[in-house]
């Protein structure tokens, strides 16, 4: 098996939204259903996908199934690293985006009130 036909995380068969739009783009986002979702990476299909290469924002809540931690809101910046017809449409085409880098924004409660913190992370890892 090549290094590139290994995944680096499991994958979730899970139909959840996902925001999405090219990266640095003042247009708004796009939602698309994902098919299956990673901590690396997410799969979904479209009629108007990226570019091939190009770096696109995601943002999606992640449930807890693949985190094992509570449902939070990620904020993504990926490469789409494939772009293939689906078999079952004419029309759709399958995306592949791989994550570069999240940023997770949880809700915390506080004496005073609710706050959002966002936790950068770089392929899994606290970001410094």
């Amino acid at each position: 098996m090549k290094l590139s036909d290994r995944r680096l995380a499991q994958r979730f068969r899970l139909n959840i939204p996902l925001y999405i739009r090219e990266w640095k783009s003042h247009a708004p986002e796009r939602r698309v259903e994902a098919i299956n979702v990673s901590e690396c990476g997410a799969y979904f299909e479209t009629e108007a996908p990226p570019r091939e290469g190009s770096v696109v924002q995601i943002r999606l809540e992640m449930p807890n199934e693949i985190t094992g931690h509570p449902t939070a809101e990620w904020r993504c910046t990926g490469k789409v690293t494939r772009i293939q017809p689906v078999k079952s449409s004419r029309d759709l085409l399958g995306v592949s985006v791989r994550f570069d880098y999240y940023e997770v924004c949880r809700t915390e409660t506080f004496a005073i009130g609710l706050s959002v913190v966002a936790e950068p992370m770089i392929r899994g890892k606290t970001g410094s």
